[in-house]
C-alpha cells in the first residue's frame, strides 16, 4: 500500500503524517531491488534520469531507530524476511524522491514528497508465491497536491496499472496501525531552523511516529538532516541503558529494559510484595503490559512494551506515587505465590545438601515481607526453587548424553557409556575421567573396591563406585556407574575374568552377626581374616569350629583365599574392606537427591577439587615416602629396635624376637611373618635386617609410597564442561534420546538417614546452647543461668 500527500503535524516531541490515497500492489516475495525500483517509478510516473529515489525503512522498535537505506537486492531480501510475522509485514517502507540537477552538488527535493506503507500479506490463492499489499485498516484519503520547490512544480500520480502486477485504490477513514509500533521520542537540539513537510497519524489519540524534517537553511533535504541525528543519539542513549534482571532490589524506573515480560512480571511481583500494596494487570498481550494499583483511587501505574522483534520489554510510562487506602492491604497478599516465593529463595538452596525445610520458609516470609503463608504453598515454593536450579529430571536423562560428549572434549581419554533398552529408556550409565585412568596405571595400587549406594531421586537406582586407595592411603575414585540392578560378581568375573575377586571382610563379619548370634563367632572371624602367618590362622579357625561348626562351613563356601590375608593369592595391600567406597558413599549422601545429570557433575566437580588440593599436598612434602607410609614405617621402625638379627648370607638373616622367630630375604622382598609380603611396606623384621646389613629400608618400599607416585597421582587435571548454553555439540548426539527408566518408588516414607558403614564409628553430638554432649541445640532443656 502506497500512501502520499498528507500533512506532517507535530504534538510535542511527536509527528504524526495525516493520511492521504493508497494504492496496492501485488508483488512477489522474490522481487529484487531494481525490479522493486521500477515498480515504484512506473506507479508513481517518475522519469528515473531526472528524479533520484530513495527506499528507507524504520525498524519496527519502540526506540528512536534512524532510518536504513535499501540499496541492494540483499538490502530487500533481509526487510522483507525481517518483518514477515505470521504473514504480515509491519514496517512500512518511507520514499523520498529528489530531483537531479546538473552542476550542483545539491539536490533539490523533487514535485512531491511522500510515504509509501507497505503492508503486505501472503497471498494464499497464489500459494505463497507472491505478497498481497493492502491496507490493514481504514485510512483517510484526500486529493493529490504539488510540492513547489524552485518554481517547479511536480507532476500528479494517476493509478496506472504496471505490467505484471495489480494495482489496487482504496480510500480509507482513519488507519489501526498499532499506536506503540513506531513510537519515537525526539528532542531536537539544533539551533537550525526546521520546517516540517507532512506528517503521519493515526485513527487514535496516540500515534506512531516517523519523522522526516527538511532544513530551510539551505533549502533542500539532505539524506541525515538535523533531526534525525538527534533521533539516532537519542537511540544510542538508549541503546546504552543496560538490562535489568534479578528481583533483589525493588527500584522501578521509567525506559528500564527487562529480558522478557516475565522477567519485568517477576520484578513488580517482588516489589508489591515489599512494599505492601497489591496490582492488577489491565492488559496483557506478547506486545503489551499494563498495570496499576489494585486501589481504583490509586494512580500508581505501569505500562511497558515489546522491542522490536526481540523478547525485551521497556518501561514506557511509570507513576510511582501510591495514595492507596490503608484497608485495601490484605494479610495475605494476592502476589504471593509458591512461583515470586520459589525465585525468592532459590538463592538458599545453591549447592548440595542446603536444608530449608517448608516451615522455616513459612517463618522467614512472615519476618521478611508480613505475609502469612501455608505450609502447602512453602513447600510448593520449595519444590519450585529446587527444579529451578536442578531442572526436570526428564530433562536430566535426554541432556546426559550431550554432557558425556563434552566431558570427553574437555577432557581426552575420558570413557563414558549410556546404554539404553529398546524404547531408549535408561539401562545404565559408565563415567571415568582421563586424570583417573592416567593415576591408576601409573602410581596407585591395583586394587580396586567396588560397592553401590541407593539414589534417592525421583527415578531411584544404585550408584555403583570403583575406588582404589593412593600412596597416601587416601581414596582415589576411579569410576562411577549407575545401574538399574545391581550384580557386582557377575560382572567381575564377565570383565575381569582373571582379576582376584575378594570380599569385604566387615560385610562377611556382619552377615555372620545375623546368622548365628554369637558375639565371640565375630570376634575369632575379624582374628582370623587379618592373621598374616598360616599357622595363627589355622588355630583360630580351629577354635571357631568347636564354638559353631556351621560357622566354618559358611565361610568356607565362601573361599578362604577371598577373605583372609594368609590365604590371599592375590596382593590386597592391606585393604581388607570395601570402607573406601562406604567412605566416598558418605561424602556423596547429599548428590543422591539429586536428577541423574547434577548428580554426575556434582561427583566431576567435587574430584575436581580435590585433584587440586592433594596436588598441593603432594608438592608441599618434603620426605620420600608420602606422610602416611612414612609414618608405618616409623613406627615399625621402633619396635624392631630389640630384635636380634643372625645372617644366614649377605641379603638373608634370621630375626628372632621374645622367642618367635622370622626369616627375612632383602632380595625377594619377603618375610615367613607374611606382613613384608602383604603390605609391600618392609615390615619390623625386615627393617632389623636393613639396620643390620647397613642398607636403607626406603628403597624396599613399593613405589606406590613415594611421594614421587603421590605427586604423579593428582598430576592431571579435571576439567569442567561449562555452562550448557555454551555447549558445541553435534547433532547427532544432540538428538540421541534418553528416556527416565521405568520404576516404581516402594511404599511407606522414604528413608532419609543413611545406614552408617560399621567402620565409620559413631561421633557423639554436642549441643551448641549448652555444651553438653548427648543432645543437640534444639532437643535441649537443660536452663541457662
Amino acid at each position: 500500500m502506497l500512501l502520499y500527500e498528507g500533512e506532517w503535524v507535530r504534538d510535542g516531541n511527536v509527528f504524526y503524517f495525516e493520511g492521504s490515497k493508497g494504492k496496492g500492489i501485488e508483488i512477489p516475495k522474490t522481487i529484487s531491488y531494481k525490479e522493486l525500483l521500477e515498480v515504484v517509478h512506473h506507479i508513481l510516473k517518475l522519469d528515473p534520469t531526472n528524479c533520484f529515489l530513495s527506499m528507507k525503512y524504520v525498524f519496527n522498535a519502540n526506540i528512536p531507530t534512524s532510518p536504513i537505506q535499501l540499496t541492494d537486492d540483499g538490502d530487500v531480501k533481509f526487510f522483507i524476511g525481517l518483518n514477515y510475522t505470521n504473514g504480515k509485514l509491519h514496517i512500512p517502507l518511507c520514499i523520498t524522491v529528489e530531483k537531479r540537477i546538473d552542476n550542483h552538488n545539491q539536490k533539490s527535493i523533487c514535485n512531491s514528497y511522500f510515504e509509501c506503507h507497505m503492508s503486505f500479506e501472503i497471498d494464499k490463492e497464489l500459494n505463497g508465491d507472491s505478497m498481497l499489499m493492502h491496507k490493514s485498516r481504514n485510512i483517510h484519503c484526500d486529493s493529490v497536491e504539488t510540492l513547489t520547490v524552485d518554481g517547479e512544480n511536480g507532476p500528479r500520480f494517476q493509478n496506472e496499472s504496471l505490467e505484471g502486477y495489480k494495482v489496487h485504490d482504496w480510500n480509507m477513514n482513519e488507519t489501526a496501525i498499532n499506536e506503540e509500533d513506531y513510537r519515537m521520542n525526539t528532542n531536537p537540539t539544533s539551533d537550525k531552523q526546521v520546517t516540517q513537510i507532512g506528517s503521519f497519524r493515526t485513527g487514535s489519540a496516540q500515534s506512531a511516529k516517523i519523522l522526516t524534517m527538511i532544513d530551510t537553511s539551505d533549502g533542500f533535504i539532505h539524506d541525515s538532516p538535523t533531526i534525525i541525528e538527534d533521533v539516532a543519539n537519542e537511540r544510542q542513549n538508549m541503546m546504552q541503558q543496560p538490562i535489568v534482571s534479578g528481583i533483589s532490589d525493588d527500584h522501578l524506573e521509567e525506559h528500564q529494559i527487562y529480558s522478557s515480560k516475565k522477567e519485568l512480571q517477576r520484578k513488580l511481583y517482588m516489589m508489591a510484595l515489599k512494599r505492601k500494596f497489591e496490582f492488577k494487570t489491565t492488559k496483557s498481550t506478547t506486545k503489551l503490559l499494563l498495570v496499576e494499583c489494585f486501589d481504583k483511587e490509586c494512580k500508581w501505574r505501569v505500562r511497558a512494551t515489546k522491542l522490536g522483534i526481540s523478547n525485551m520489554f521497556q518501561i514506557m510510562k511509570f507513576y510511582s506515587t501510591h495514595t492507596c487506602r490503608l484497608d485495601m492491604m490484605s494479610r495475605d497478599n494476592r502476589h504471593a505465590s509458591s512461583w515470586l516465593i520459589g525465585e525468592s529463595i532459590r538463592e538458599t538452596y545453591q549447592g548440595v545438601g542446603c536444608e530449608f525445610r517448608p516451615k522455616d520458609i513459612v517463618i522467614d516470609i512472615r519476618k521478611q515481607y508480613g505475609v502469612q503463608i501455608s505450609y502447602d504453598k512453602a513447600w510448593r515454593a520449595k519444590e519450585l526453587a529446587l527444579g529451578s536450579i536442578r531442572g526436570s529430571p526428564e530433562e536430566s536423562y535426554n541432556t546426559l548424553p550431550s554432557y558425556c560428549y563434552v566431558l570427553e572434549q574437555k577432557n581426552p581419554g575420558t570413557i563414558t557409556d549410556i546404554v539404553t533398552d529398546c524404547d531408549n529408556q535408561f539401562k545404565y550409565f559408565f563415567m571415568s575421567i582421563d586424570a583417573f585412568l592416567a593415576g591408576f596405571h601409573t602410581s596407585i595400587r591395583p586394587v580396586v573396591a567396588v560397592d553401590g549406594t541407593f539414589l534417592k531421586a525421583k527415578y531411584l537406582g544404585t550408584l555403583f563406585i570403583a575406588a582404589c586407595k593412593d600412596g597416601n592411603n587416601q581414596i582415589y575414585p576411579l569410576a562411577f556407574g549407575i545401574d538399574r540392578h545391581g550384580s557386582i560378581e557377575k560382572a567381575v568375573h564377565k570383565v575381569f575374568s582373571h582379576a582376584r575377586h575378594g570380599v569385604c571382610t566387615y560385610h562377611v563379619g556382619q552377615n555372620l552377626k545375623t546368622k548365628f548370634k554369637n558375639p565371640a563367632i565375630h570376634k575369632l572371624f575379624n582374628d582370623a581374616a587379618h592373621a598374616y602367618r598360616v599357622s595363627e590362622f589355622n588355630f583360630i579357625f580351629r577354635q571357631l569350629e568347636m564354638i559353631d561348626p556351621r560357622t566354618t562351613r559358611y565361610l568356607m563356601d565362601i573361599g578362604v583365599d577371598r577373605w583372609t590375608r594368609s590365604y590371599s593369592t592375590g596382593k590386597r595391600y592391606n585393604i581388607m574392606t570395601t570402607g573406601i567406597v562406604e567412605s566416598l558413599n558418605v561424602v556423596f549422601k547429599n548428590a543422591r537427591d539429586l536428577p541423574v545429570l547434577q548428580l554426575v557433575e556434582e561427583l566431576r566437580n567435587l574430584l575436581q577439587k580435590w585433584f587440586v588440593t592433594r596436588q598441593q599436598q603432594a608438592m608441599s612434602m618434603s620426605t620420600e615416602l608420602t606422610m602416611w607410609a612414612d609414618g608405618e614405617l616409623h613406627s615399625r621402625y621402633n619396635m624392631s629396635a630389640t630384635y636380634l638379627v643372625e645372617p644366614i648370607n649377605s641379603k638373608e638373616c634370621n630375626v628372632n624376637y621374645a622367642g618367635i622367630s622370622a626369616q627375612v630375604n632383602l632380595d625377594t622382598r619377603s618375610c615367613t611373618c607374611r606382613q613384608f609380603d602383604l603390605d609391600h611396606i618392609p615390615c619390623a623384621h625386615a627393617i632389623a635386617a636393613c639396620r643390620f646389613y647397613n642398607i636403607s629400608c626406603y628403597t624396599l618400599c613399593s613405589k606406590y609410597f613415594t611421594t614421587k607416585a603421590l605427586l604423579s597421582s593428582y598430576s592431571e587435571c579435571i576439567y569442567p564442561t561449562g555452562n550448557e548454553i555454551d555447549w558445541v555439540v553435534p547433532n547427532h548426539i544432540r538428538d540421541k534420546v534418553v528416556l527416565p527408566p521405568k520404576t516404581r518408588r516402594p511404599t511407606g516414607r522414604p528413608r532419609k538417614v543413611r545406614i552408617p558403614f560399621g567402620g565409620e564409628g559413631k561421633r557423639t553430638s554436642r549441643c551448641s546452647r549448652c555444651g553438653q554432649y548427648g543432645h543437640n541445640r534444639k532437643t535441649c532443656k537443660r536452663l541457662i543461668p
